[in-house]
């Protein structure tokens, strides 16, 4: 039955996710943010992908003093089209990340969806088969997706040990409810970033974040208001996420007092609208280097 519940969830997702690439197909975000200057590849592998990443990784490295974490994600619907997620991808790049989001499948289009195991995929090209896998940091790989995206961000979680960190935008772990075996077999930080009453994953999410192990750092930001399409695909709401999540990552990896800062702020982060985000955590300050 849950096996057969979750197939009606993705193809509700699929539904509403193509509608989104009727309106937005052919769409290119243009970062003009801060940060190193990116790329963005096509590797034309399996399990097919685009990644974004700092153009010169090497004198990254060099001014971050560490090797660069990786960053997994999976598109909301769990579709192969992630244009959509670009405010986030280049932002993260452009602060000397890693990601690796899929794209359309050669015999399946944007339509066709992605799994957890397949998202594990993206890891394993990362490390083994990727030319710069030797700049890569095997020990800060985060996983990472919207709606459908997320429910595979935090099933890929609990099966790969690899995986050091979540991020979930407007999803959960649940069909309908909040999936207990993977949120009691989680082991990570997690983070949220849900959209306001409206939002149809945010009980949901709540009730993951009640779930989990108490003992773990959790973030759960949320919106005052934005439905769950709204919080997913709107520019000027992504790019502020993209702020949140940065800072949640830098926390998690790196125990960023910064980012820590800025996450307990009254507007969450810097750039953030005024008023309109808030945050619930716990145990963040156990991270703080």
């Amino acid at each position: 039955m849950l096996a057969s519940a979750k197939s009606i969830q993705h193809k509700i997702y699929v539904v509403a996710a193509s509608c989104l690439l009727l309106v937005l197909g052919g769409c290119e975000y243009e970062y003009t943010g801060p940060g190193f200057k990116i790329v963005e590849e096509n590797p034309n592998a399996e399990p097919w992908f685009n990644v974004y990443r700092p153009a010169d990784m090497p004198s990254a490295i060099e001014a971050k003093g560490h090797l660069l974490p990786v960053i997994v994600w999976a598109n909301g619907g769990c579709l192969r089209s992630d244009f959509t997620w670009q405010p986030l991808f280049k932002r993260w790049a452009a602060e000397g990340y890693v990601v690796l989001a899929f794209a359309e499948r050669p015999d399946g289009g944007a339509l066709s969806q992605s799994s957890w195991q397949e998202q594990g995929q993206l890891i394993d090209w990362a490390f083994n088969e990727s030319t710069y896998s030797d700049m890569l940091d095997s020990n800060s790989i985060v996983a990472a997706g919207n709606s459908c995206g997320g429910i595979t961000a935090l099933e890929l979680t609990a099966n790969d040990e690899r995986v050091a960190a979540v991020f979930v935008l407007s999803g959960s772990s649940g069909v309908g409810k909040t999936d207990l075996e993977t949120m009691q077999s989680i082991t990570v930080p997690v983070g949220y970033v849900e959209g306001g009453p409206t939002d149809q994953t945010r009980k949901r999410a709540e009730s993951d974040y009640a779930a989990m192990d108490q003992t773990l750092p959790a973030m759960f930001v949320t919106r005052d208001v934005a439905g769950h399409v709204t919080i997913s695909t709107d520019v000027a709401m992504l790019e502020e996420t993209a702020d949140i999540a940065h800072h949640w990552l830098d926390l998690v990896l790196y125990g960023n007092s910064d980012s820590y800062d800025e996450l307990n702020s009254e507007n969450v982060c810097s750039d953030c609208t005024p008023g309109k985000w808030s945050l619930t955590s716990r145990n963040l300050e156990s991270l703080v280097q």
